[in-house]
């Protein structure tokens, strides 16, 4: 057993007065920020500052294992806080923020997903959709947020550490050279101003760490000055609250339970039940290794559960003990106990999950006799034109192409070791997305529910665009911080990211604890499922939508 030795923070230079960017908050998306910045050949002669309140948020690059033994041994559990990164995220981590997505498939911490199958606790339709009806080989993959941050403060290090060296050696390129990349940890804002005519904009802060990168109780109001400033700090950043910038939005009066449990048996399908109280979701994160094994026995095979509940069964359900949380879960999936939902006893008889089997309910019944009816009724019409009757039979076939249901994996026990928490879930927009000379990004421009996965992705879309709007600029000569990249930034992104968080806040209302009391409701509701499951055309254009997750950069 190795010991891995806690890296110092980092040794910090100066804060310079006047930078190009400055972004506050070194989190996943602030950090691709950058990275993007100093990767893109349009932009990466631009000074760059991260400002990050985590007096760790940038400890020294990881040092590599030497020993492709040490590499057998089973790791810790994930992390409870995971991502499902779309195709697009991925390709964007791996060309827009030179090879990261690379780096993390070599770290093992994710899992990929072919299929995502959600459904019905109460009504029992269900609806899957399969990556190769959209031409995919995947629809996603489950990462540990850690190890995604991680790889993108890599080369951020770096480069970070590299500049550092010279500085110290006094190399002749050093003099030449003038130093491009701050990251500032430990630092708290405490305001910012700027004015109509001012081509910067002030970000104060106050520092915990010393240049040695030690602790010091420092309550010194420093500045730094940008041309563009980012926020990046999350729904209750200070850059919005100094700013003046409102937001809106509402308490959806749920939390979500993150936890890690143990399956007995693999599986590429992302799993989502909707209970009376709101989903839960099975994400597979792979197994316990760190790299290929011809034995795979040894190592416990892992998800990520995402439980959206009532904020009084959020605390019942994570107070649980290891053995009781992994059985609460199992039944939650599965339809055991008190997650056996039925509205009628003869759909107890008819639809209730027995050993991981599905049987169809009432609902199914209905949707499949109304589309068999359409179908009998085109061909009786047709029956006088044998060529077109061939040709509409081909159609109806094609479409009416239903995919099975796949029973979930058994959940055998929480991780070891692992944590579990709760957050609030809300709905939140900023009132502004720019300011004079700042951008928001990420959980500081909107907050969603997580039920449609696609909080860190729309995040990884707004670096995307704040990048296209910074390289626009600078291929014109323009001011970065200009009203006019402001206004490609916010135009390249609003109707996607409003279209997306209506359609979020409509499924956390469809799903949602108020409609799912409403018997005739909930039967609409798995009628809709199984159509969409018995519509191959439906499903593929779903399919398509959720893998690609709008264009993140046009080229």
């Amino acid at each position: 057993t190795t010991t891995t030795k806690k890296s110092p923070p980092l040794p910090l230079p100066l804060p310079p007065s006047k930078v190009d960017v400055a972004i506050v908050g070194g989190g996943l998306v602030g950090v691709a920020f950058a990275r993007a910045l100093r990767t893109n050949a349009m932009t990466k002669h631009l000074s760059v500052a991260v400002l990050d309140g985590n007096p760790r948020a940038f400890a020294l690059k990881r040092e590599k294992k030497g020993n492709d033994e040490q590499h057998q041994q089973p790791r810790a559990a994930p992390k409870a806080r995971v991502s499902a990164l779309t195709p697009e995220s991925i390709e964007f981590l791996e060309r827009e923020c030179g090879g990261v997505w690379t780096q993390i498939e070599k770290t093992n911490l994710g899992n990929e997903f072919d299929a995502v199958q959600a459904w019905d606790a109460i009504g029992e339709g269900y609806v899957r959709f399969e990556a190769k009806e959209a031409n995919r080989n995947r629809l996603g993959v489950v990462v540990e947020n850690d190890a995604t941050r991680n790889a993108l403060c890599d080369g951020l290090i770096e480069e970070f550490e590299e500049e550092e060296e010279e500085e110290k050696g006094g190399q002749e390129s050093a003099k030449k050279r003038k130093r491009n990349l701050f990251l500032l940890p430990g630092t708290s804002v405490v305001g910012t101003e700027t004015t109509e005519s001012s081509p910067f904009r002030v970000v104060k802060f106050k520092s915990s760490l010393g240049n040695s990168g030690d602790k010091e109780s420092d309550e010194e109001v420093k500045t730094i000055s940008a041309r563009l400033v980012v926020g990046a700090d999350g729904p209750n950043g200070a850059m919005k609250r100094f700013a003046g910038v409102r937001s809106f939005g509402y308490d959806y009066n749920q939390k979500a339970v993150c936890g890690t449990v143990e399956l007995d048996g693999p599986t590429k399908t992302a799993f989502q039940r909707f209970l009376k109280n709101g989903p839960i979701a099975l994400l597979p994160i792979g197994n316990g290794k760190t790299k290929t094994s011809d034995d795979d026995s040894q190592f416990p095979i892992y998800a990520n559960i995402v439980w959206s509940t009532t904020p009084k069964e959020a605390e019942r359900i994570t107070a649980l003990s290891d053995d009781d949380f992994a059985s609460e879960v199992n039944d939650a999936i599965h339809g055991g106990r008190e997650y056996n939902y039925q509205l009628r006893k003869q759909q107890v008889r008819d639809s209730k999950i027995i050993n991981g089997g599905f049987a169809k309910s009432f609902s199914m019944f209905v949707a499949e006799s109304f589309a068999k009816d359409v179908f009998s009724f085109a061909m009786d019409t047709l029956t006088k034109n044998k060529k077109m009757e061939n040709e509409v039979r081909e159609i109806f076939e094609s479409t009416l192409n239903e995919n099975e249901f796949e029973p979930p994996p058994n959940i055998i026990a929480t991780a070891k070791g692992s944590e579990r928490g709760a957050f609030p879930l809300k709905l939140k927009i900023a009132g502004a997305r720019t300011h004079r000379r700042m951008l928001l990004i990420g959980d500081a421009a909107h907050v969603v529910h997580p039920l449609g996965g696609q909080g860190v992705n729309l995040g990884f879309k707004d670096v995307a665009a704040g990048i296209d709007a910074i390289e626009n600029a600078v291929s014109v000569g323009d001011d970065i911080g200009s009203e006019n990249t402001l206004r490609n930034y916010k135009n390249a992104r609003f109707l996607e990211m409003s279209a997306m968080v209506i359609g979020l806040d409509a499924l956390q209302k469809i799903f949602g604890p108020t409609l799912s009391s409403i018997e005739p409701f909930t039967q609409l509701r798995s009628i809709g499922m199984r159509a969409v499951n018995m519509f191959a055309p439906v499903r593929e254009t779903i399919t398509k939508f959720a893998a690609d997750g709008g264009v993140l950069r046009k080229k």
